[in-house]
């Protein structure tokens, strides 16, 4: 709360806060490759400490990852269980918070099931159980709150991605009540043309679009490994056609980009997702593709991306 100058009315602070999503990659791939989890788990930590980010969904945390980065980022509280058991068992998909400007008043994990109290469930053809974790954070600076929701859907099953996230906008309703801001983040294994993105785009804003400046770095946000010394822009990719851009590699529309004179290998797959509810200005946004130091490497499979936001 701030004294508007002369008047002596008590106006309320708006918060300004930096979220981001990340696919920190599971530590049991890429095991004898440069790769590997302990050859980049101190540059991924050293990335998400220089972002700076005051809440962070992640994804593919195994448990020893989990207390990695929870020892290694002590700024960060973390909230979130692994999806096998509910407990340490598989991946989670936690949300990272910064202690000293946030207190957790809920937070919860459900199952992308038919089941989602159920530990473990999986349903509609998903290749792996799938999870959202979510929680309802206040800010200790302006006694704001924030929902801030985060998931990793699947990458094989078309229909548990779309019923995943039908899931996750209907729970979003309930434990967001009255207005309250949302921030929903993750690896959404989709296009923004594709079902599960079009049907979040009818509740929350892209922040990708709705960023008051130009999208800042790439615009891929999964890199596969493949190193890169120039990457396409998000603003070079903006000014393509919507099905270009979002071109799977050996779809029509990938014939199509080439015989319109567009590569559109040179964009890549954006399936890394920040949406904000109405409302929630974006003041910025960016997708971060810092290599390891000294090395043709990345932290991750995947790129951080951040948007500071104003609620």
């Amino acid at each position: 709360m701030s004294l508007a100058a002369g008047c002596g009315i008590m106006r309320e602070e708006n918060a300004t806060v930096k979220v981001g999503t990340y696919n920190i990659r599971c530590q049991n791939g890429d095991k004898g490759t440069p790769n590997a989890w302990d050859e980049r788990k101190g540059d991924l930590a050293d990335l998400i400490r220089r972002l700076d980010f005051d809440v962070l969904g992640l994804q593919e945390v195994c448990a020893g990852q989990a207390d990695y980065l929870t020892n290694s980022l002590p700024q960060y509280a973390m909230v979130g269980v692994h999806r096998t058991d509910g407990k340490r068992r598989g991946e989670a998909s936690p949300v990272f918070y910064r202690k000293d400007r946030f207190e957790a008043l809920k937070s919860g994990t459900f199952w992308l099931s038919e089941t989602p109290e159920v530990p473990g469930s999986i349903s509609w053809g998903a290749a792996c159980t799938r999870i959202c974790t979510w929680a309802l954070l206040k800010d200790r600076r302006t006694g704001k709150t924030l929902c801030f929701a985060n998931t990793h859907t699947d990458h094989i099953s078309a229909l548990a991605r779309k019923n995943g996230m039908l899931l996750i906008i209907e729970r979003m309703k309930k434990f967001a009540p009255g207005g309250t801001p949302i921030v929903f983040t993750g690896d959404h294994n989709c296009r923004e043309t594709e079902e599960p993105a079009v049907a979040v785009s009818k509740l929350l804003k892209n922040a990708l679009y709705a960023s008051e400046t130009p999208p800042a770095g790439a615009w891929r946000s999964f890199s596969g490994w493949t190193w890169r010394d120039r990457e396409y822009s998000a603003v070079d990719a903006l000014s393509m056609p919507l099905n270009v851009r979002n071109a799977r590699k050996g779809s029509p529309d990938a014939e199509k980009s080439r015989n319109g004179g567009y590569v559109w290998e040179d964009c890549g797959g954006r399936i890394d997702y920040i949406y904000v509810s109405d409302g929630v200005r974006v003041k910025s946004y960016a997708t971060h593709t810092d290599a390891r130091p000294g090395k043709k490497l990345y932290p991750s499979d995947h790129f951080p991306v951040s948007a500071v936001v104003e609620f």
